[in-house]
């Protein structure tokens, strides 16, 4: 009976054990507050089709000005901090225990104590940018901590808190409405904008596309499509209490009732981004900035984990019978909407066929380039070298030779077709710039707007040369005009009543490389706002005596090397 009593015994203490430890599990579980005192609206979500990447967090907005306070989300330390004139401008990554780190930024400027440190260390590298990761017991954090205040430093288009949650061992971003007990109001479902119709033929080899129909709204008609095609949605979600223009959780794409297409936005790595090109509808983003989710799915696009389809994404019409075609958004509160579209196959293959996307007709020099091996050009006036991966998908790439109000400009394929990776492009320099400094020229794109934008490079036995991220129109200028420095005070006038000194700061083409300013000779920190052409030096009283005159030598350099120095006097 002892015995039997043991053997009954055992597994009963295991059994408890195990719901102690799953209760225990529990109780660790991390709760995440509001980063802010303000009630959560959106201005940016997770998943946005960016330029060249997938938004990775969420904005929230501040009430258009900045200062607003921010509160560490959860227990953790500041594991990173860094300081950008671009990118996320001022920022703190907070590690959390339960293998998450949250992000904040934009930021106006940080706590004091965490401000007193970067300072430090800016001045101990002499430099306004920096990347500091300091040790795990520098700065701990209980949930609700006070670490700054949120504003519109950086590439920020106006004042927001831009928040992350990733996971820190691998730095890939989490939707922070779906990983945190961060909640906002939502039951309104996704909107379509404008939905298209595009044959396709050679998908495998070298595609030849063409629009054929499109529509911003429901069609009660049958759309007559070839036997190929692929659809392109422009779509947008919206919530409660904003009028931000958000992202699409999630697009689904059918052919009656089979499922063609499947696209999903998360958890997609910052080195994969840039996939976002062979996502959208390119030529609809080159031409009209509209970013359209396309259903064909390109061989040399990334991302499988976020697709599921069939026949690459394609629609295939076996048969001259009426066919529906349905199109369904969500959004990540489970809210849907669909649209519905009656088609059929066009009499004859390719007998809708209009005009093809990338046609090559107007150029006199062409070669076809792979999209799975490494792809050149050369000719007298233009090489080009495409590295693997740089492709999507196989091109007949162009190239041609055009006058510009008597300059010389190469056409280079065209802006319809996107590039993964930089290409390296060389130009043979035109005689026009014979006894020029060569360190001088450059690389300039010609825009749709025909102004010159800086394309780099550096010139090479003859040629000029430089990577490219996108095809386009692209020639070669010369710069050698410094930069324009323009302080935003008197010389000699007495600024004791002021904490720092503002410039205005411009270049003409190849843009602002460095930058210093020296105060009696001491170096003072001076940030940077490219989109407002500002530099901002500090006046602090334990770098400069009070009450006296100063002297101070600003050096502005462009990426030509054209440098501008500046000197003036102030009482502070």
């Amino acid at each position: 009976m002892r015995s039997c009593c043991r053997k009954i015994y055992l597994p009963i203490t295991l059994i408890l054990l195990a719901v102690s430890t799953l209760a225990s599990e529990k109780e660790k579980v991390v709760t995440y507050r509001n980063p802010l005192d303000l009630a959560l609206s959106l201005s940016g979500s997770y998943g946005e089709l960016r330029a060249t990447h997938f938004h990775s967090g969420v904005d929230f907005r501040i009430g258009g000005v900045s200062g607003a306070r921010l509160y560490a989300a959860a227990d953790g330390y500041v594991s990173r901090i860094s300081v950008s004139p671009g990118g996320y401008g001022h920022a703190i990554y907070i590690d959390h225990p339960d293998g998450r780190t949250t992000l904040y930024g934009h930021m106006m400027d940080f706590a004091p104590n965490i401000t007193r440190w970067v300072r430090e260390q800016q001045y101990l590298q002499k430099d306004f940018s920096v990347n500091l990761y300091p040790e795990k017991s520098m700065f701990p954090l209980k949930k609700g901590d006070f670490i700054g205040r949120a504003g519109n430093t950086g590439s920020s288009g106006g004042p927001h808190l831009h928040f992350e949650v990733r996971e820190s061992s691998t730095q890939i971003p989490l939707n922070p409405l779906k990983a945190t007990s961060i909640t906002v109001v939502d039951n309104i479902p996704p909107e379509f904008r404008s939905i298209g119709f595009y044959g396709i033929c050679n998908h495998q080899a070298l595609p030849s596309r063409w629009k054929v129909a499109s529509h911003n709204s429901g069609y009660n008609g049958i759309i007559s499509l070839p036997d190929t095609f692929y659809v392109a949605v422009d779509a947008i979600d919206r919530q409660n209490g904003t009028n931000a223009k958000l992202a699409v959780y999630q697009y689904n794409y059918y052919l009656d009732d089979t499922l063609v297409f499947s696209f999903t936005p998360e958890k997609i790595p910052f080195d994969a981004g840039r996939y976002i090109n062979s996502i959208v509808e390119y030529s609809e983003k080159s031409n009209n900035n509209i970013s359209m989710v396309k259903s064909w799915v390109e061989p040399g696009g990334g991302l499988a984990s976020n697709i599921r389809s069939v026949n690459d994404g394609l629609f295939i019409l076996r048969d001259n019978l009426e066919h529906k075609i349905r199109i369904e958004l969500k959004d990540e509160h489970g809210n849907t909407t669909n649209k519905y579209f009656r088609a059929k196959r066009s009499g004859s293959p390719g007998s809708l066929k209009g005009d093809t996307q990338n046609s090559n007709n107007s150029f006199s020099r062409s070669i076809v380039m792979p999209w799975f091996i490494p792809n050149r050009y050369h000719d007298s006036l233009v090489r080009l070298m495409l590295p693997p991966a740089a492709l999507y998908s196989s091109i007949e790439f162009s190239a041609d030779t055009i006058n510009v109000n008597g300059d010389i400009y190469h056409m280079v394929h065209n802006e319809s077709t996107p590039l993964h990776n930089p290409a390296i492009l060389a130009l043979k320099v035109p005689a026009k710039f014979a006894g020029m400094p060569v360190q001088k020229l450059m690389l300039v794109k010609l825009n749709k707007n025909g102004r010159l934008s800086s394309a780099g490079g550096t010139w090479r036995n003859g040629w000029v040369e430089g990577r490219i991220g996108s095809f386009g129109i692209y020639g070669i200028a010369t710069d050698t005009i410094p930069p324009v420095v323009t302080p935003l005070f008197a010389n000699n006038q007495n600024l004791s009543g002021r904490n720092s000194l503002r410039f205005t700061v411009k270049d003409n083409l190849s843009g602002i490389s460095s930058y210093n300013v020296w105060i009696d000779g001491i170096w003072i920190l001076t940030s940077y706002d490219p989109k407002n052409s500002r530099l901002e030096s500090e006046l602090m009283p334990d770098k400069l005596r009070k009450g006296v005159n100063h002297d101070l030598e600003i050096e502005v350099k462009d990426n030509k090397g054209n440098t501008t120095v500046l000197k003036r006097t102030f009482i502070w």
